[in-house]
């Protein structure tokens, strides 16, 4: 069995697969730019929010109810508003100066999970807060009916949104991706 000092020698000398310092450079500016896109949308998606809780707040305020209700739809919004902005900003913030590829492995899988963020904890917090403040504004049982259709419309027309946004700004960044991910394994090793 070889000693640990020779193993150690041979790790040291494997050649490393890189990725250009140009490609690298594109890789990192393309991501802020999709960051900094990703943070004026989400700004403005806040200052929807907040606009909507000043207004129903001043709208409602002698129907406590009714305001309740409001304020568990718009806090629940919220909440996946800001979760879904922190896994946009953790991508963006990717750093490609000496990436490997289970670096980029991992940078695709994250990429790839902005996709579709209906199917997690975050999505069915804000659906049900949606729903129970939606029915607490409501008084008669036809709003109630109607109060069930909502989120299912509000989902259909988010996943259409989303999948045209994801088409757009993201498919770019996972086809340069790809390529430097073919780069590196094409390298011999």
């Amino acid at each position: 069995m070889p000693s640990f000092e020779d193993l150690q020698t041979l790790w040291q000398k494997q050649p490393v697969r890189r990725v250009s310092a140009k490609q690298a450079a594109e890789l990192t500016t393309a991501f802020r730019r999709y960051g900094r896109r990703n943070d004026i949308i989400n700004s403005t998606k806040l200052l929807i929010v907040a606009t909507q809780l000043v207004i129903l707040t001043g709208y409602l305020r002698q129907r406590p109810m009714m305001l309740f209700g409001a304020c568990v739809a718009i806090f629940s919004a919220l909440f996946f508003l800001f979760r879904d902005w922190r896994n946009q900003r953790a991508v963006a913030r990717l750093n490609f100066a000496d990436p490997s590829t289970e670096f980029l492995h991992a940078a695709l899988a994250r990429l790839n999970a902005l996709r579709e963020p209906y199917h997690t904890r975050e999505f069915y917090i804000t659906l049900a807060g949606a729903f129970i403040g939606v029915n607490l504004m409501l008084e008669s049982w036809a709003g109630h009916l109607f109060a069930l259709a909502i989120p299912f419309g509000i989902y259909a027309l988010a996943r259409f949104v989303r999948g045209r946004r994801f088409a757009r700004e993201c498919q770019p960044l996972i086809d340069r991706l790809t390529a430097a991910l073919k780069t590196m394994e094409s390298q011999p090793v």
